[in-house]
């Protein structure tokens, strides 16, 4: 092969790969759910539950359905809602929760959360944890959680 040959060649796989980055850029999916003040709560000593919590925005254009959630650092993580039946406040497994276009959900203390059980042992203040969150549509979100004091 030709000094000259060999040049044209490389150009040419050049600028193929200038022109095909932006294609592949353009055909990811943007995220469908804005998440925001993820965080879950370290466990007391001898303890393998805790919770997490965030805020939700679905920006997507439809409306989108949490349908199931996973995570690596944690045996299993439910979406979990507390309630108030007869003056006592009692929590219950949800097994999926509907978030209108343009909506917001708050998964917070008190009221929807995940709850985390056989939660990684030894987890500090400054460590993180990954949810994955899957959506009935198919796609999923991860997000990442920070730690955060039981106080």
């Amino acid at each position: 092969m030709s000094r000259i040959s060999y040049f044209s060649s490389l150009f040419a796989l050049c600028v193929l790969l200038i022109n095909v980055a932006p294609l592949s850029q353009a055909n990811e999916q943007a995220s469908p759910l804005m998440v925001s003040e993820a965080y879950f709560r370290l466990m007391p000593p001898g303890r393998s539950m805790s919770a997490a919590y965030m805020n939700l925005e679905n920006t997507s254009g439809e409306s989108q359905t949490l349908i199931g959630l996973r995570s690596d650092s944690a045996a299993n993580v439910e979406l979990h809602e507390h309630s108030h039946v007869n003056g006592m406040m009692r929590m219950r497994k949800v097994d999926q929760l509907n978030i209108a276009d343009g909506e917001s959900v708050t998964l917070e203390p008190g009221g929807y959360h995940l709850m985390l059980f056989g939660l990684q042992a030894g987890l500090g203040l400054d460590d993180t944890i990954d949810i994955e969150l899957q959506l009935a549509s198919g796609q999923s979100v991860l997000v990442n959680f920070k730690a955060r004091s039981l106080k």
